[in-house]
C-alpha cells in the first residue's frame, strides 16, 4: 500500500499535468483557428456571409401596389375641366364688354356695395332715435 502522503503527491502531480496540457492544447487550438480564419478564402467567405445576412435582415417590407383610379373619376375631372375652360373665357368676354377690364369690374362692384351701405332711409334713423310711444 502507498502511504497517504505519497498518494496525495501523485494525485496533485497528475492534476497539475492535466492543467498544463489543457492550457497548451487550448493555446494551440486558438492559434490553429486564427490561422485558418485569417486565410484569404475564409475572409472572403465571411464577408459574403455577412452581406447575405445583412441583406436578409434589412429588407424593407413590400408596400401594397397603388390602387388604380376608376375610369369614372378621370371622366368627371375631364368634364369639369372642359366646362371650366369654356365658362372662364365667356365670363371674361362679358366682363370686358361691360366694364373694359376685370379691374374696372371689381372697382364698380366695390362702389356699388359701398353705396348700399351709405344709403340708409331717414325713417329708420328717426325710429331708432325716438323713444317708444306710450300707449293709452
Amino acid at each position: 500500500m502507498i502511504p497517504p502522503d505519497q498518494e496525495i503527491y501523485e494525485v496533485e502531480r497528475r492534476i497539475a499535468l492535466r492543467r498544463a496540457q489543457f492550457t497548451r492544447h487550448s493555446k494551440e487550438a486558438g492559434t490553429r483557428a486564427l490561422q485558418a480564419l485569417a486565410s484569404p478564402v475564409a475572409l472572403a467567405a465571411a464577408a459574403a456571409l455577412g452581406f447575405f445576412v445583412a441583406g436578409g435582415f434589412s429588407r424593407k417590407p413590400k408596400e401594397p401596389p397603388h390602387p388604380e383610379r376608376r375610369k369614372s373619376d378621370h371622366l368627371k375631372a375631364a368634364k369639369a375641366t372642359g366646362i371650366a375652360g369654356v365658362l372662364v373665357p365667356a365670363a371674361m368676354w362679358i366682363i370686358r364688354a361691360q366694364w373694359g377690364s376685370p379691374v374696372q369690374a371689381a372697382q364698380a362692384l366695390v362702389q356699388k356695395y359701398q353705396g348700399r351701405k351709405r344709403s340708409v332711409s331717414p325713417k329708420r334713423d328717426i325710429r331708432r332715435m325716438s323713444p317708444p310711444a306710450a300707449r293709452p
